[in-house]
């Protein structure tokens, strides 16, 4: 038998301050179908620069002080090389409606950290982590109230997708750390740059395409 890498992750509960959980889980936004899936981005970078649509900047600032280091010191047990490209800070919520499913896939390179946060309902389907883009050896990170999944990308032990239960829509945090410096990251990682590029233009169109058809 041919062995493979299972990805390294890290699983914290109880992640977030409750009244960060009470706010996040209280937004109002837009109503979306059963088989569509809606990401609200947020960012703000290493200055202090916030970009927001669905977080008000201030509480947005919050939940940077109170979760950065945390997340930077993930980092350095997963991935230290990685830490001195960070360069911002992305906070996406995504609601998944209860029978959409995304594609099995790796994370773009620009991704150091990535992590998700479990908002609400109660019960829904956790994190699925696969030994390849075939879906073998499926393992579910249990959904969770408040449970975070960190893990740092690479090209052969992070494939990963996420599915409503069929029964509510899961609505989640997205939390990463991030670079725009992907040069260093393919370097750091032993991978092609250009291999990289082409394949992150390529994808966006073929997952429009794949939308379409299924």
């Amino acid at each position: 038998s041919i062995l493979f890498i299972i990805m390294e992750k890290k699983i914290l509960d109880n992640f977030l301050e409750n009244t960060f959980i009470d706010y996040l889980s209280s937004l109002e936004l837009k109503k979306i179908r059963a088989d569509e899936v809606i990401s609200y981005h947020n960012k703000i970078d290493k200055n202090g620069n916030v970009k927001s649509t669905c977080i008000d900047p201030e509480i947005l600032k919050k939940i940077q002080n109170s979760c950065h280091n945390i997340a930077i010191e993930i980092l350095n047990q997963l991935a230290p090389q990685k830490t001195s490209l960070y360069e911002y800070s992305d906070f996406n919520i995504i609601q998944t409606g209860k029978d959409y499913v995304f594609p099995i896939h790796r994370d773009h390179v620009n991704k150091l950290l990535s992590g998700v946060v479990y908002l609400k309902p109660d019960k829904n389907t956790g994190t699925i982590i696969y030994k390849n883009k075939n879906g073998e050896n499926p393992n579910e990170i249990e959904w969770k109230k408040n449970r975070a999944l960190f893990f740092s990308r690479t090209e052969t032990s992070s494939w990963h997708n996420y599915r409503g239960d069929g029964q509510n829509n899961r609505f989640v945090l997205v939390y990463n750390l991030m670079t725009t410096n992907t040069k260093a990251v393919c370097k750091i990682e032993g991978i092609n740059y250009n291999i990289v590029r082409l394949r992150e233009f390529i994808n966006p169109y073929i997952y429009r395409i794949f939308k379409k058809v299924f």
